[in-house]
């Protein structure tokens, strides 16, 4: 249930494509290129000021079945969920049935550290409360139900990882506890609570609470072992996914939910400001996600073997959805990087299938390069580190991602079309960083 860095298909790809977008038929060759070379099972979708730009699939909802992904698609959006808890819990609070500097200790004082958590700290992922789903056992036990007195005991006995508010580390366990205090505050079940204040509230046909109970519509998950397709072994029991990750939904809702909340139908303006006010690239249920000096805010999921990811512009009102039910060596970020070179301009890009060799650099080399690095008119800032014999890069907030060697000063995460070209910039050390049209000169910081 992690976000993206921003950071499949055996038959021909269905693509409803509309003309306000120049680029649209360049897209449809790409989701072609996609289909025929069996990179993604894809369902995206682009839209401007509530009205679709582009919207394209490719693969399959159901390779057994011989179901094509389609619009009426349904996939688990996994961490996207988090949006929807945060909205909730921002709900509650206007309300007075909460407030947002509440202990955690006044709901569940048993949890290590709760006399200094607060719910803000919970929002941010600043709680430093460790990930119940990196627990060793937690993969075995993921696909049967559990209850919540039964994950609650679990949560008594997780370490602490640091002083509350002094760091941000992703934990599903904040978003867990956060969907259990909602129902110890309302009385009523999470999936009661989201109906009332969000899908009902925004019309929304084609959101659920875990997996729909009828599921003709809704994908499976797929991943490729380098010669076939294979479904999802393990599907999640969703118990386990909460207010963190349980919410499933088309592209189509997805973006009503987006579009809702950043036009003021689900909270008002300043608790929207508040969920867009950035500590460390996170802010309550929503991250930066920026493309070239264009800022989006959204947010990633991954659950199973579903890649998703929504994202919107306030400037512009673009709104972006990219939900992939594969995992390959192909990114699914870069299926949202060229829909947005669509949307703004840019040509789009299509994948190289070709295979570029890597080279062994000396680890005296790779540590010159090690420190964090900014750009004016970047967002974020990028702390390169070497672990393992290998650069990485690692953005504010993000997680971190290995870099490729193909010189001594040429690096790419090519999973996500990232490139960073090392040289010296007034006796400092400093990198070109490229992805997409997003193009910038990072310089190491003293």
């Amino acid at each position: 249930m992690k976000f993206f860095f921003f950071t499949i298909a055996l038959a021909m790809s269905i693509s409803l494509s509309y003309s306000q977008l120049p680029a649209t038929r360049e897209l449809d060759s790409l989701f072609t290129i996609y289909d025929k070379n069996e990179l993604f099972f894809a369902n995206v979708l682009l839209r401007r000021d509530g009205k679709t730009l582009y919207q394209g699939t490719s693969g399959y909802q159901d390779l057994e079945a011989g179901i094509k992904n389609n619009p009426q698609t349904q996939v688990l959006i996994g961490s996207i969920t988090k949006t929807y808890t945060a909205v909730i819990i921002l709900q509650l609070a206007g309300e007075g049935m909460l407030q947002l500097d509440d202990k955690l200790a006044k709901y569940y004082p048993e949890i290590p550290n709760a006399g200094r958590i607060t719910l803000e700290t919970l929002l941010r992922h600043r709680s430093g409360l460790f990930n119940y789903t990196d627990t060793p056992e937690f993969a075995d036990e993921v696909t049967s139900s559990v209850s919540k007195d039964d994950v609650l005991e679990r949560f008594k006995r997780l370490d602490t990882l640091f002083t509350p508010d002094t760091q941000f580390r992703y934990s599903n366990t904040n978003y867990l506890l956060l969907g259990f205090i909602i129902e110890k505050v309302t009385g009523d079940s999470y999936e009661n609570q989201l109906r009332k204040r969000i899908i009902d509230r925004l019309g929304l046909k084609e959101t659920y609470y875990g997996r729909p109970a009828d599921r003709k519509n809704f994908a499976r998950s797929y991943v490729n072992n380098g010669k076939e397709w294979i479904a999802t072994p393990m599907e999640w029991n969703t118990d386990w996914a909460g207010g963190a990750g349980a919410v499933a939904a088309t592209a189509a809702d997805l973006a009503l939910f987006f579009e809702g909340l950043f036009g003021g139908n689900l909270v008002p303006a300043e608790s929207l400001a508040r969920m867009t006010t950035l500590k460390d690239g996170y802010g309550l249920g929503l991250i930066a996600v920026p493309y070239g000096q264009k800022q989006f805010y959204g947010h990633g999921g991954r659950i199973e073997h579903f890649n998703s990811v929504a994202a919107y512009n306030p400037e512009d009102k673009t709104m972006l959805v990219n939900l992939v039910n594969s995992e390959r060596r192909f990114s699914p970020n870069d299926i949202s990087i060229q829909l947005l070179n669509a949307a703004y301009g840019y040509p789009v890009e299509f994948p190289d299938l070709t295979e570029r060799k890597e080279v062994a650099i000396e680890t005296t080399v790779l540590t010159r390069y090690e420190g964090t690095y900014a750009a004016p008119g970047f967002p974020l800032e990028i702390h390169v580190f070497v672990k393992e014999g290998r650069l990485h890069g690692q953005a504010t907030g993000q997680g971190a991602f290995p870099l490729t060697a193909y010189s001594d000063t040429s690096f790419e995460f090519p999973q996500a079309k990232i490139e960073l070209n090392f040289f010296e910039k007034d006796g400092r050390q400093a990198f070109h960083f490229s992805q997409g049209p997003a193009k910038f000169d990072f310089v190491r910081k003293p």
